[in-house]
């Protein structure tokens, strides 16, 4: 294998370079291009693929002009830099990213809350990358004049969540609030707006980009009732991964990420 550690092949590299420098011979120079391509093939060959589940969550993650571009995007670039490795991003709905995970088929993901059952599938990454202040909100059909001032008024209506997602443990464990799940927001805007559910929980920056103000503001009602407390928001790894040896290194980049004051875990 031809490596820079190899004196005699860098001695050679470093002759043709010279060669070129005194005596301006444009012919060496596709000699020196081969050379160097030739050096840099282990160093592509030994680079790992780390495969990332990804689910669209606005304002955090978008797809855009065939681009994945948002806060977490620039976070896993931040925390991945110098590990040699490349990013390949699988786009999947929540629950089936979730799954990807735990099955091993993707080696990690982002935004999940921290719970002992996950924590059987899954290593969490600490520190949370982010602190969600942005409370959970109830949102509602103006016409349906629903009151929602506590949670057992939940009970008895149709509630649309992200499929495998969790929200807060006194809602979760409910088993008397009859939950509707489905795999995007978009799907629980829509069938909010055609009646099929009474209520969607969710954080306002999460489904106010995916509806128009004037629906917004004509149609939709904020209940009363919201969860405020903050929750964190991790980077997962798969613990059928075979490459849980980055999970320390990523760890550690994080840590220092937000000790350096680059991340900000509580920003809103």
């Amino acid at each position: 294998m031809i490596s820079l550690q190899s004196g005699k092949v860098f001695n050679l590299f470093n002759d043709l370079l010279k060669l070129f420098y005194y005596t301006k011979d444009m012919r060496s120079l596709p000699l020196i291009f081969s050379f160097f391509a030739l050096l840099s093939l282990p160093l592509q060959a030994n680079q790992q693929q780390l495969k990332v589940a990804m689910f669209i969550e606005p304002p955090y993650v978008e797809f855009v002009n065939e681009q994945w571009v948002g806060d977490n995007i620039d976070i896993i670039n931040l925390v991945t830099q110098d590990l040699n490795i490349s990013i390949d991003y699988i786009h999947c709905p929540f629950a089936r990213c979730l799954t990807m995970v735990k099955n091993g088929q993707a080696d990690m993901m982002m935004s999940l809350l921290k719970s002992a059952k996950r924590e059987e599938d899954l290593i969490f990454i600490e520190p949370p990358y982010l602190m969600q202040h942005h409370p959970l909100r109830f949102f509602t059909l103006n016409s349906r004049q629903l009151t929602i001032n506590q949670l057992n008024d939940l009970e008895g209506l149709l509630v649309g969540t992200i499929r495998g997602g969790a929200y807060f443990k006194e809602f979760d464990e409910n088993k008397a609030i009859k939950k509707v799940a489905v795999t995007s927001h978009e799907q629980l805007i829509n069938m909010l707006l055609k009646g099929h559910i009474d209520t969607v929980i969710e954080r306002e920056e999460s489904i106010k980009p995916l509806i128009s103000s004037q629906d917004f503001q004509q149609k939709v009602s904020l209940a009363k009732y919201q969860y405020n407390q903050p929750v964190g928001s991790y980077i997962v790894f798969s613990k059928k991964s075979t490459k849980q040896e980055l999970a320390q290194l990523i760890s550690e980049r994080l840590n220092a990420a937000i000790q350096k004051g680059i991340i900000n875990p509580n920003r809103q």
